[in-house]
């Protein structure tokens, strides 16, 4: 995990059991699946927030304050989540929590400069914005009431105390284009019914499951380390502030996690994972599904430990749909938020190029988070309402390789006065703006033997002795901060060299894909016909917040590799248990 000034993402995807993504089938337009809001009725906690914040505004904002409270906004979370993990056939976690959160944000100020103000890209906590306070797990309306005056008003004085500094701040900085601080929007009324899941009947298919898929897991003495992790989780979020929202919105999310460790006989740790994403227990693939990629995980991950190192190398590879989700993600979409386009300290890549190529022609790209389904298969980035009350809506970033606008929250970016609806945040943190569903399309593309074709071919005219296959890549991260180097490190799983002598291909290890973002897009040269999905979790400076990307595969022309750290520990000396255990060698006098 990292913060502030590097955007880090812990990626995860679902994958078939023939190991590749799955993606749409070549040749047709895949489908979207952009649900209608499933209407409920208001929970009665809504009404308990809705008088306390009038109450708490008024006094804020009233005489005798050192300084007037100009928005108020109150975000009550409940979690439930359910968590099996197994591990070589046993239960090693079986527990089910509840609990809700309190956000209270408070702005003091004006909306062209107030306590949001960054310093330095400094986005909290302690400037009033966000506080993730426990709370009753009941509507006990004494007890909700004392939270959010204690709350309320400790925020209060952290928002003044920014303010303060904010103020101090600007007075010595340089003139130069100011952006607002906060934005106006509509109010919001959105009622979506809360979020419920059958707990007992997922606990009841989720144990003994989680226990057979870990011994096909661990089943081979080679495999040091294995479990089976899976979660469901429901999130309700009940919403109101002093403009007159009021939002109601729930999301279900189920996650079957796989994973698996080994060690090389130089050292080199090794890992590999799978996950499974849905919104519903009945989306959740079939238990031969799950098995199957278990085996299929097991097996690449043996194969990983016997494969030879990489050697550093530049030169043409090709990044699957998965992959090229992660990357765009990783590389292009960070630096398409909006708060990264304000704030001085940030290196801004992007920030000039409004209107201007950033991309092949080719290429489109759009953040929907409106989208729940792509092509039958659940996206984790799917919601109706934002943090900030806003509701969610598609928002194109790139149109024919150009860039159109950034992701926005409530802190305005000029010329873009507006939230596009991405303002996102753990309970607990300030909101800034983040992706939801990157969607990655292209204009002109090859099925996959005619891209592996354009990859040889472009082996042979570098004359390079074989090119790059990424199958999967973890997740990695990305620097904008002006402090450091505009790079990026990604962190593939499966990477295979490609020889154009038709030698079969190859599996390396110890492979980190390095570069800088402006060059590696620039390298673009080609696009598959099928898109594939990433779902999983991304933490920056707003916290984790869960995202998917949808991208074609990509041949880039150059695309740099580094190894990665190699540790040197001896593997175990000790026989595992269950295997058998070496022959004594008998020694002759």
């Amino acid at each position: 995990m990292a913060l502030a000034p590097a955007a880090a993402c812990r990626t995860t995807g679902r994958i078939a059991p023939d190991g590749t993504a799955r993606g749409t089938k070549p040749g047709r337009a895949p489908k979207l699946v952009r649900p209608a809001l499933e209407a409920g009725d208001p929970a009665p906690v809504l009404d308990i927030l809705e008088r306390e914040l009038t109450q708490n505004l008024s006094q804020l904002s009233g005489d005798g304050v050192e300084q007037a409270a100009y928005f108020l906004a109150y975000d009550l979370v409940a979690q439930q989540q359910l968590w099996v993990a197994a591990e070589d056939g046993a239960l090693v976690r079986d527990e089910f929590d509840t609990d809700r959160s309190l956000d209270v944000d408070v702005r003091v100020g004006s909306p062209t400069l107030d306590n949001s103000h960054s310093s330095d890209g400094d986005y909290g906590p302690g400037n009033g914005l966000g506080s993730g306070l426990s709370v009753s797990l009941n509507d006990e309306d004494l007890s909700l009431a004392q939270g959010l005056w204690l709350a309320t008003e400790a925020q209060y004085h952290n928002a003044v105390s920014a303010l303060r500094d904010v103020e101090s701040s600007e007075q010595l900085r340089s003139d130069g284009e100011q952006h607002p601080d906060f934005s106006t929007e509509k109010p919001t009324r959105l009622m979506q019914s809360e979020a419920d899941l059958d707990f007992t009947a997922i606990a009841a298919r989720m144990r003994p499951l989680a226990a057979e898929i870990s011994v096909r897991l661990g089943s081979d003495p080679r495999v040091l380390g294995s479990s089976v992790s899976m979660t469901a989780t429901t999130e309700n979020h009940y919403f109101v502030n002093s403009e007159g929202t009021r939002a109601q919105s729930g999301r279900a999310r189920l996650r079957v996690l796989i994973e698996a460790h080994t060690q090389a006989e130089d050292g080199m740790r090794l890992g590999l994972t799978e996950t499974f994403e849905a919104h519903t227990l009945e989306q959740l693939p079939p238990r031969e599904v799950l098995l199957a990629a278990a085996d299929k995980l097991r097996d690449n991950l043996l194969a990983l430990q016997a494969a030879p190192i990489a050697d550093p190398y530049t030169g043409p590879a090709v990044l699957e749909g998965r992959a090229a989700g992660v990357f765009f993600h990783e590389i292009f979409g960070h630096r398409l938020e909006g708060h990264r386009q304000k704030d001085d300290a940030e290196g801004q890549t992007f920030t000039d190029r409004l209107g201007k190529p950033v991309l092949p022609k080719f290429l489109d790209v759009a953040d929907d988070p409106t989208i729940a389904m792509f092509d039958g298969q659940p996206l984790s980035g799917h919601y109706f309402v934002d943090d900030e009350g806003v509701t969610a809506r598609r928002t194109v970033l790139v149109e024919k390789g150009k860039l159109k606008t950034f992701l926005l929250g409530r802190s305005p970016v000029k010329p873009f006065l507006k939230s596009n609806g991405h303002g996102r945040r753990e309970p607990g943190y300030q909101v800034v703006a983040r992706q939801g569903n990157l969607i990655v399309s292209s204009r002109r593309t090859l099925s996959r033997k005619q891209l592996r074709a354009a990859l040889l071919d472009e082996i042979e005219r570098q004359d390079k002795p074989y090119g790059l296959w990424f199958t999967d890549i973890s997740g990695g991260y990305t620097i904008t901060d002006r402090s450091g180097p505009q790079a990026f490190k990604v962190e593939p799983l499966l990477v295979y060299r490609v020889y154009p002598d038709g030698r079969p291909d190859e599996l390396v290890r110890g492979v980190e894909i390095v570069g800088t973002p402006l060059q590696a897009f620039e390298t673009i040269i080609a696009t598959d016909d099928s898109p594939r999905i990433f779902n999983g979790v991304c933490g920056a400076e707003s916290g984790w917040v869960p995202v998917s990307a949808v991208s074609p595969s990509l041949l880039l022309r150059n695309l740099e590799i580094e190894r990665g750290i190699h540790e040197r520990e001896k593997p175990p000396l000790l026989t595992p248990p269950g295997a058998a255990p070496p022959r004594a060698v008998r020694r002759s006098r």
